[in-house]
């Protein structure tokens, strides 16, 4: 944690350190458990986590509500993720998406959860996080974020910074192609061998949603 300045009252210091822990030690968790999903190894989780706690420290005077942590650490710690070149090394490995029909078209037919839930729940957390890597990052933070992490519609849309109807499209996009990812290297994780030749899932799109 950075040395605070000499000039701020060693009392006001301790207040706002008993604050500080209080209010960011509950989410370290999480937030290595999202990092971890974006990043080549646990050490580059943990030092993209303790950056988000030292930014979080120097702009802590700018948390006003303290119901809002949660999603005021995870908008930093996607800083911090774009930042060490995370985004861009996701996007450069997604191929084009140009036999999704053949990969189980009726899954991504569907405009319903049901199909999601049903097909994540056939693996385990770890072939879970390896699907959210083969699909665009943009569409995999949101279901992440929903649908592992609890964040609500309007929390997302503040953490990633775009449009409420921005994230629904992006959640209800996501789900789809994760089901399509899920469904085509199911056989291959069955196996043990999916790390591979997993087979990537693009969004077909060029634009972002």
């Amino acid at each position: 944690m950075p040395q605070p300045p000499a000039a701020i009252p060693d009392s006001l210091l301790a207040a706002a350190e008993v604050r500080f822990n209080a209010l960011v030690l509950p989410h370290l968790d999480r937030m290595l458990g999202f990092a971890k999903r974006r990043t080549p190894s646990t050490s580059d989780a943990e030092d993209a986590v303790q950056e988000a706690c030292i930014r979080a420290w120097t702009a802590f005077g700018d948390l006003r509500d303290d119901t809002k942590t949660r999603a005021w650490l995870y908008r930093i710690l996607r800083g911090v993720l774009s930042d060490a070149g995370e985004k861009l090394a996701r996007r450069s490995a997604l191929v084009s998406m140009t036999r999704l029909d053949d990969v189980h078209e009726d899954l991504l037919a569907s405009h319903t959860d049901s199909v999601f839930a049903e097909v994540a729940a056939r693996i385990d957390s770890e072939q879970l996080g390896e699907a959210l890597g083969l699909i665009p990052q943009d569409f995999a933070i949101a279901v992440e974020l929903h649908d592992i992490d609890g964040f609500k519609y309007h929390e997302i849309a503040d953490i990633v910074e775009v449009p409420l109807g921005t994230v629904m499209s992006r959640i209800a996009r996501g789900r789809r192609l994760l089901a399509a990812t899920i469904a085509s290297n199911r056989k291959l994780w069955a196996l043990g061998v999916a790390n591979n030749t997993p087979k990537v899932i693009h969004s077909g799109t060029r634009g972002r949603s």
